[in-house]
């Protein structure tokens, strides 16, 4: 989970190496990239310096790193709520095509120009509801994106990613883990389901077809992702697509 305290302040521009240019920024309205979204930033151009990344950065990375050992070479990849982009790049690097969609167009627009030498990247401007693909991708990657949901929306997300998934495909996808429903995080505005649980993945998944896989979890302490943390602020999650689907 991305900070949900509301702070103004500008954009911040550092370059901590040789290596990497990171750009923060603020989760809000005055973010000139995420129009009052919570995304994290990371410009691939060059070898990436891990220790220079903030914890949001490393724990946003870990994510995707975890996500690239999973899937296997010149496979299709969806990754949705792809956010800057940066992870899109990354699996693209192992899988033969990535669509990357996002529901903000300000961050689509930039970030088709920033990563446009890429040709088996494409990246869309669109509302993961209204997504129609069928049976189209080997994995989707879906990372913070089921808290930013109305409860009664997340059924129809997980059945259109059902759809979207070949046979024996995976979700591979992660969210806060027993967030609070507290008044800062309503007042921030970004999410919309709390106390996410195995359980509650368990019977989401469950009811449109899917079955689990593993469950991991991650903090901002170490940032790996692990089955055995004590410490528990993310759950990562792998699903499968059973050959049946489940009414």
């Amino acid at each position: 989970m991305l900070t949900l305290l509301k702070k103004i302040y500008c954009k911040i521009k550092m370059k901590l190496s040789d290596d990497i240019e990171v750009t923060a920024y603020d989760f809000n309205t005055s973010n000139p990239l995420g129009d009052n979204g919570e995304r994290v930033d990371i410009q691939l151009n060059g070898k990436i310096n891990f220790d220079n990344l903030d914890k949001y950065q490393k724990n946003h990375w870990k994510r995707y790193e975890f996500a690239k050992e999973i899937i296997s070479i010149n496979e299709i990849c969806g990754d949705f709520a792809c956010g800057t982009g940066y992870g899109s790049i990354l699996i693209a690097d192992k899988a033969s095509a990535v669509v990357g969609a996002d529901l903000n167009a300000k961050v689509i627009e930039t970030i088709k120009e920033r990563y446009n030498t890429y040709t088996n990247v494409n990246f869309l401007n669109e509302n993961l509801l209204n997504l129609s693909y069928t049976n189209y991708f080997d994995n989707i990657i879906s990372f913070e994106t089921l808290e930013h949901f109305k409860e009664a929306d997340l059924k129809k997300l997980l059945l259109i990613f059902y759809k979207a998934i070949k046979e024996k495909g995976k979700l591979i996808f992660s969210t806060p883990y027993m967030q609070e429903e507290s008044e800062a995080a309503i007042n921030a505005g970004f999410h919309f389901t709390f106390y996410i649980n195995e359980e509650k993945i368990f019977n989401w998944l469950q009811e449109v077809g899917f079955s689990i896989e593993s469950i991991q979890y991650q903090n901002y302490d170490t940032h790996h992702i692990s089955g055995s943390l004590q410490k528990k602020e993310f759950i990562v999650c792998v699903a499968g697509k059973n050959i049946i689907q489940a009414c």
